[in-house]
């Protein structure tokens, strides 16, 4: 195969690998431990992480509240419980 061809495609990999959504959880969980009071609103996390789409941000949330770690404190907001 072509060098530049492998050197585009793994350069492509690396960027995707960052916008996992596990890799945005580890962040997303970071921050909610870093939070002063422990609550974390939902809008402001999505800015922090540079997330475009707000969804990834409640997929993650929904998954931590289906397990039982996190609660909702309001529509926009999740502590840990």
């Amino acid at each position: 195969m072509d060098y530049e061809f492998m050197e585009a495609i793994t350069s492509n990999m690396t960027v995707r690998s960052e916008r996992s959504l596990g890799l945005l959880t580890i962040k997303f969980v970071t921050l909610l431990q870093e939070a002063k009071d422990g609550v974390v609103n939902l809008k402001e996390a999505a800015d922090h992480l540079a997330v475009k789409q707000k969804r990834r941000i409640y997929d993650i949330t929904n998954v931590l509240e289906g397990i039982g770690l996190i609660e909702k404190t309001s529509k926009n907001s999740v502590q840990w419980t």
